[in-house]
């Protein structure tokens, strides 16, 4: 709390809520649309943005894919294969984080396709990465797809933020998961 010459001025404590904070009326209910995420700001200039950037990137870790499966067995193993685990870890997180954050720019938070992509496909293909990477892609592009088609029809002609959709498929999804995995570790 910050003393003003009224009384108390309440400040809040994390970003969001501060730019909520000292918004106008316009710039809040972008900023509340973004936090919901959505697939309104697509356009042509959009993906010739995003493309080489994204590509780039999916490049990058693909051609690490051997890595990442040797990691999968262990930091020990992966040492002993001559990888440098620390330097791996690092550069691999840089070009995965750069790949996010520039399409979470132009869409917003949409939550859970970075989680239920790679589950499914794990659950489909196995655990080998030079697959995996690539049909993950795919899966969430897939699940995005449905998912917006779901947020424009279900109340058209309102369209519901993809991100509300996205929550509730990936609760359902990760409530599958519990319980399926629940019976496996009591035993």
């Amino acid at each position: 709390m910050a003393q003003c010459g009224s009384g108390l001025l309440h400040i809040p404590r994390t970003p969001d809520l501060a730019l909520k904070y000292v918004s106008n009326d316009d710039a809040l209910r972008e900023i509340v649309t973004w936090m919901m995420g959505g697939m309104w700001g697509a356009t042509w200039q959009t993906i010739f943005i995003l493309t080489p950037v994204v590509l780039i990137c999916f490049l990058l870790i693909e051609r690490r894919a051997w890595d990442l499966n040797t990691l999968s067995s262990g930091d020990d193993v992966a040492r002993n294969l001559g990888i440098n685990v620390d330097r791996f870890r690092i550069t691999g997180l840089l070009i995965v984080s750069f790949a996010a954050s520039a399409c979470l720019a132009f869409t917003g938070i949409i939550g859970f396709v970075g989680l239920m992509a790679p589950h499914i496909c794990r659950m489909l293909i196995g655990n080998d990465y030079r697959y995996l990477l690539p049909a993950s892609a795919l899966m969430g592009a897939l699940i995005l797809l449905v998912s917006d088609t779901v947020a424009r029809v279900i109340l058209a002609p309102v369209e519901i933020p993809v991100g509300v959709i996205m929550y509730v498929l990936g609760g359902i999804f990760f409530l599958f998961l519990i319980t399926r995995g629940h019976g496996r570790y009591l035993s």
